[in-house]
């Protein structure tokens, strides 16, 4: 028997919301043009909290991920930015376990992102964690 897939688990929802922080970044478009692409996601609570946290908290995000980088900001694969911010934001407001959020974070970047840039995303994030700069 196939189990229906659960669409609002929090793992299927960061993969929801680094795909929309992608489609606002690269294609340029206003948040309410992606997010129709999305109602499915409308009744996902975990979806529309992280989506607008990490939105409203980008500024201080990126500066964090900034300070940790070995290369400018703009550099940045947009996965591995998103995957970043996404990482963050949880570390910061949802006090989620630091290694599960280091972990999701590795996870998406290499589902999505470029060959290897998921050491990025881990070694910044391991850093945030282990100099207590949250």
């Amino acid at each position: 028997m196939i189990k229906p897939v659960k669409t609002s688990s929090p793992t299927r929802s960061r993969d929801k919301v680094l795909q929309t922080l992608y489609e606002l970044e690269v294609g340029g478009q206003e948040l309410k043009e992606v997010l129709k692409n999305y109602s499915s996601e409308k009744s996902n609570p975990f979806y529309q909290d992280m989506l607008k946290g990490v939105i409203t908290d980008q500024v201080k995000i990126d500066k964090i991920v900034e300070k940790n980088l070995d290369r400018p900001f703009e550099q940045l694969d947009p996965i591995e930015r998103n995957a970043l911010r996404i990482g963050l934001y949880e570390l910061i407001n949802q006090k989620v376990d630091p290694a599960i959020a280091i972990n999701e974070s590795i996870r998406i970047s290499k589902k999505y992102g470029s060959i290897g840039g998921y050491k990025l995303v881990n070694a910044v994030l391991d850093k945030v964690v282990k100099e207590n700069q949250i």
